[in-house]
């Protein structure tokens, strides 16, 4: 997450569209390792991207745009009180189908949030109240703040790739390479583990595309980008509103 949606300040603005794909050619995986690898890239990259979820996890369905800038190599991080070290600048914000917000911003050590409370219905079509936005916190991955990173989509999807890998399935993990006319060569990692099947796919600088998870026929999850651009700029990483609270963790 054609609809057009802008960061903070309108420093991005993206389009939705869907990636089209044309299969070339599949070949069994002798390693997901491989794959995990060329995932691993994109942690290093710059860029803005833009993702439309659907059940995905507590966000439920919406846009979600995510920012991040990598601190360069040899950079000197710093550590908060819980012990975790932390550099770098990773940002989203995540736009509900009926008018909810999230947004998380982890600087350095350091987060803050944005998010509206669910008032009446549910998170796909209930309605919600103000937005409140808080200063920045100390992140303390032991009081749950980590659980919010599953918001930057790459790094949640490669967590799940590894995590299947690991899981014992008498159907091998296959590879298919594929094209889309907006993102270029493709490789796509089918991993099975029954009823569930996890299908990623990957660009050139293994940046996900798409991700789709099918727990037998009656749940399934998906992250599909829309768009992406290479320059990230300081308002993408800036508060909706002024902050005035303290750290709000998004509601689940």
């Amino acid at each position: 997450m054609a609809v057009v949606v802008a960061m903070a300040t309108g420093s991005a603005v993206f389009a939705y569209r869907e990636a089209s794909l044309t299969s070339t050619r599949s070949q069994t995986a002798t390693s997901v390792a491989t794959f995990t690898n060329e995932m691993q890239h994109a942690n290093d990259a710059r860029f803005v991207a833009t993702y439309r979820l659907r059940s995905y996890l507590f966000f439920a369905s919406g846009t979600i745009v995510i920012a991040q800038i990598p601190s360069p190599p040899g950079t000197r991080v710093t550590t908060n009180a819980d012990g975790y070290s932390g550099s770098g600048r990773y940002a989203y914000l995540l736009r509900g189908p009926t008018g909810r917000i999230i947004q998380w911003i982890k600087i350095g050590t350091n987060v803050s949030a944005c998010v509206n409370v669910l008032v009446a219905g549910n998170f796909e079509n209930g309605t919600f109240g103000k937005l409140r936005c808080s200063r920045p916190s100390p992140y303390l991955p032991s009081n749950g703040f980590a659980e919010t990173d599953a918001g930057l989509v790459p790094t949640y999807v490669r967590q799940q790739v590894t995590a299947m890998a690991a899981v014992p399935s008498r159907e091998r993990a296959a590879i298919t390479s594929k094209s889309s006319r907006a993102f270029g060569p493709l490789r796509c990692l089918a991993q099975f583990s029954s009823p569930t099947r996890q299908t990623t796919c990957i660009d050139r600088a293994g940046l996900v595309v798409s991700w789709l998870l099918r727990t037998g026929s009656r749940y399934s999850s998906s992250a599909t980008l829309a768009s992406i651009n290479r320059h990230p700029a300081p308002v993408d990483f800036a508060t909706l509103l002024r902050p005035t609270a303290a750290l709000i963790l998004p509601a689940t």
